[in-house]
């Protein structure tokens, strides 16, 4: 009988108009009837970032081209991952959401594909013309948990209208490392509880915009000095340290629902035992929590009662592509409880397409003759298809209307009334951790304010420019805005030497750049020479640190220090277009207008900042401690 209604699916699957109606097969109808291969395509999440034009360049993929199409016809994915490169503006990607999904369609019988992008919020952002929004540890700082479910409310809304199913967000790793160098401001600060409450929060907001969201980096990429995209972290931890730590905010993400759990590709060598020889340098390595079943069964599934999707985190990212064989951990990843593998191939080039191809082939012939175990790939597909069912996926998609999507999506996507709220939030955020005697500041005095970057220059003119029109600066204050790298020595002396106030804004992205004698850390250095100089001339500085709010502890000879947790600047006022704006950082300008208005700031610190020793370590010394 199991046999006949195999053949029943896989027949009906090939028939022309074949359309799911009353009486719809069921997920455990749909998986009998798939071939291997297909069931291997139901687990990968591919993406079609780049592609390669005549010249042989790599250009962004706006609109699905031939290959891709022919892809997309033959193999079922589960889903597809969206980037920056397919979305820079809005009418686009929804064209290209609704291209893709069409192509995927036009086999007979077809699920849709889950689509999703990293919209955190903040410092990882994919959609070109959206609202970037202040980002987690902003959120942290305001505090306020119907902050945070209105930040998730509005990221949900514009992922939808431009047709994803949701986000990989939000991160719910613990940023208790100050040097971690790839978590950072994507942290909601550093306690569980506190991370716990935000990430609920977000997650509630993303549902109440019909969105998926995603907790991630699980088990907790907060505690690492490593970058899994560039290595293998290694966190030596117990279960019993994780279950008290790392693991509160994602069992409070799960317990408020949270659709699917993105794995950390993180060694856990206390709780995971097995072991691998790593292909690069021969030497046995512990398996990352992404090939781990003792973590993602045992401890995911069975003692955190998770029920949604796990899929891994970016499969070509160097901690897991530099040690292992590609086809063993299809193996590894199936066998540990994955459900969906993102980017296990770069399809950028006819040559990785042709990759995908023998990926999907090889991954099939491994499970027919039992080298990967058949039993765990039903099993996941079956949780795949599940939960396609549970969401409207199950059904074929239904072209046509994508037009009333673009609309829709323009008035929505990078709105001017969701552009007004992340301002106001990222308001709310800025944190004075600082003060002798400069604030607020006497704008009746000169001031000029100095950026390290120069997409921050439009930044800053911005925050001059609104406050006038509201009437909070007379229309002839001249506040100066210079590109510090630009300035000569002498210009800049003369600047510093001549105004009465100084805002200098400063970035840094890794501990590295607090330390002013790291090639990373040139501004740094020349922001101490600025602060040398506005002294010596009998002048005032106020620092504002624009991204790690860490680089606080470096500039203790400041006389102010304000706290904004997001540096991006802008490519163009929004305020000159009526739609389509690039999409924006709100941090640094929502900084200075309240520096410069004399605004209360609300924010407290999310985290804890440690002094620096005079290499530009952190020390265990704690100079401005985070909020209760």
């Amino acid at each position: 009988m199991k046999k006949m209604t195999a053949l029943f699916m896989a027949l009906t699957f090939l028939l022309p108009g074949f359309a799911l109606c009353d009486g719809d097969p069921s997920p455990e109808e749909i998986l009998a009837g798939m071939t291997t291969e297909q069931k291997v395509a139901q687990l990968l999440m591919p993406a079609f970032y780049y592609r390669q034009n005549e010249e042989g360049q790599r250009i962004g993929v706006t609109e699905v081209y031939p290959e891709m199409e022919e892809m997309l016809h033959k193999y079922g994915f589960g889903g597809i991952i969206f980037n920056l490169q397919n979305a820079q503006e809005n009418a686009a990607a929804v064209r290209l959401v609704d291209a893709v999904q069409t192509a995927n369609a036009s086999q007979p019988g077809r699920t849709q594909l889950i689509t999703c992008t990293d919209q955190e919020g903040g410092y990882v952002t994919r959609l070109g013309q959206g609202t970037q929004m202040p980002g987690n540890m902003a959120l942290g700082a305001v505090n306020d948990l119907s902050v945070t479910e209105a930040a998730g409310r509005l990221i949900g809304e514009e992922v939808r209208a431009i047709g994803y199913s949701g986000s990989f967000g939000p991160v719910v790793d613990i940023n208790n490392n100050p040097a971690n160098p790839v978590i950072g401001i994507r942290s909601y600060g550093d306690r569980p509880e506190q991370v716990a409450a935000h990430g609920a929060a977000f997650v509630k907001g993303m549902h109440e915009a019909g969105a998926l969201c995603t907790l991630k980096h699980f088990p907790g990429h907060g505690d690492t000095g490593t970058d899994s995209h560039t290595g293998l972290p290694c966190i030596n931890k117990t279960y019993e340290e994780l279950k008290a730590f790392e693991l509160v905010p994602f069992q409070a993400g799960i317990d408020a629902g949270a659709d699917m759990i993105m794995t950390a590709h993180i060694v856990y060598p206390q709780v995971e035992k097995g072991t691998y020889i790593s292909v690069e340098t021969g030497e046995e390595i512990g398996l990352p929590a992404t090939l781990s079943k003792t973590i993602l069964t045992d401890i995911l599934r069975h003692d955190m009662g998770f029920t949604g999707l796990i899929v891994t985190d970016a499969m070509n990212m160097d901690a897991v592509a530099r040690h292992f064989d590609l086809l063993d951990t299809a193996k590894l990843a199936i066998e540990a409880g994955v459900n969906l593998i993102l980017r296990p191939v770069d399809t950028a080039t006819p040559e990785g397409l042709a990759a995908m191809e023998k990926y999907i082939r090889d991954v099939a012939a491994m499970a027919d003759e039992g080298t990967v175990s058949m039993e765990a790939l039903d099993a996941s597909v079956l949780r795949v298809l599940t939960f396609k069912e549970k969401h409207g996926l199950l059904r074929p998609y239904e072209s046509g209307g994508a037009e009333a999507r673009v609309k829709k999506a323009a008035g929505t996507v990078g709105s001017a009334a969701h552009h007004e709220e992340e301002f106001e939030i990222a308001g709310k955020a800025v944190t004075l951790v600082k003060n002798e005697n400069t604030l607020p500041l006497n704008t009746e005095e000169t001031v000029a304010i100095l950026v390290p970057g120069a997409n921050m220059v439009k930044s800053a003119q911005y925050a001059v420019s609104r406050l006038k029109d509201e009437g909070g600066l007379p229309a002839e204050t001249d506040i100066p805005v210079y590109h510090l790298s630009s300035m000569t020595v002498e210009d800049l002396k003369k600047t510093v030497q001549n105004t009465r106030h100084i805002i200098v804004v400063s970035a840094s992205y890794s501990a590295n750049g607090m330390n002013p004698g790291a090639k990373e850390g040139a501004d740094t250095a020349l922001i101490d020479t600025v602060i040398i100089m506005a002294h010596a001339a009998g002048n005032d500085v106020t620092v504002v640190s624009a991204q790690l709010p860490y680089d606080a502890a470096h500039y203790t000879a400041a006389d102010a220090i304000v706290i904004a947790y997001g540096a991006r600047g802008m490519s163009e006022d929004p305020r000159d277009k009526d739609g389509g704006v690039s999409q924006y950082g709100p941090n640094l300008p929502a900084a200075l207008y309240l520096i410069l208005s004399g605004g209360e700031m609300t924010g407290t610190l999310p985290v804890s900042i440690p002094k620096l020793d005079e290499n530009g370590r952190f020390t265990e010394e704690i100079l401005y401690p985070g909020a209760d």
